[in-house]
């Protein structure tokens, strides 16, 4: 069924790049990787020409997105779409920087039908895109159970998914702190994982697995 669906996916969403973007990244970049102490492991296993893949985070909080852009190479995170959800969206001028931050918003209206061929545009149209898989931010700090929508996504496009495992952020920005603490963030990126020939279920499983799993290691 979503083989079918996902080849009828469209360009109606233009995942272009942000000209804002990367010249707001220039004083948030050191700002993030100095407040946070942020470090990054396994930056060999982003691929080397910058073609698209798939990121898979565990949600830990709001900075998220923010660290991520910010441990990635300049080359990698101008071309990264991240998925959101636009009741966090919803001004006239956060819908405007949404879109200068290369954010898709989504919106409980917006069915599976239509969400996830524009999903996979994004990557069709040679972009990275970046999922939490748990559909919301830990309450605990533990790791949620995965919704399997990023690795239909993944299979359908033949895309690998690379985990990557956020630690520290929590504890900096737990649910209801609006002033995140100076605590060290971690961003472990783990080998990619392939979805040609795989089915969803099995790349969902492995994903949650290893990110579970260097959870654990920590």
């Amino acid at each position: 069924m979503w083989e079918k669906l996902l080849d009828q996916s469209t360009n109606e969403f233009s995942a272009g790049h942000s000209f804002l973007l990367p010249v707001g990244l220039i004083p948030l970049v050191p700002l993030v990787r100095f407040y946070f102490h942020l470090s990054v492991t396994g930056i060999e296993h982003l691929p080397a020409d910058n073609t698209p893949v798939l990121f898979a985070l565990n949600h830990q909080s709001y900075l998220d997105p923010a660290l991520l852009s910010c441990a990635l190479p300049s080359k990698t995170r101008r071309n990264i779409w991240f998925i959101a959800k636009d009741k966090y969206f919803n001004s006239r001028f956060r819908r405007w920087f949404a879109k200068t931050a290369q954010v898709m918003l989504t919106s409980p209206n917006m069915r599976l039908r239509k969400a996830i061929p524009t999903m996979a545009g994004i990557l069709k149209q040679g972009r990275h895109l970046a999922i939490f898989p748990e559909g919301t931010r830990t309450r605990t700090g533990k790791v949620g159970e995965f919704k399997k929508t990023f690795a239909i996504i993944a299979v359908a496009t033949e895309c690998p998914v690379i985990p990557v495992v956020i630690q520290g952020a929590f504890e900096s920005a737990e649910t209801g702190k609006k002033m995140p603490r100076r605590v060290p963030v971690t961003l472990h990126i783990l080998p990619p994982i392939s979805t040609k020939g795989v089915k969803p279920a099995v790349v969902a499983e492995k994903t949650e697995n290893a990110i579970r799993q260097k959870m654990e290691e920590m």
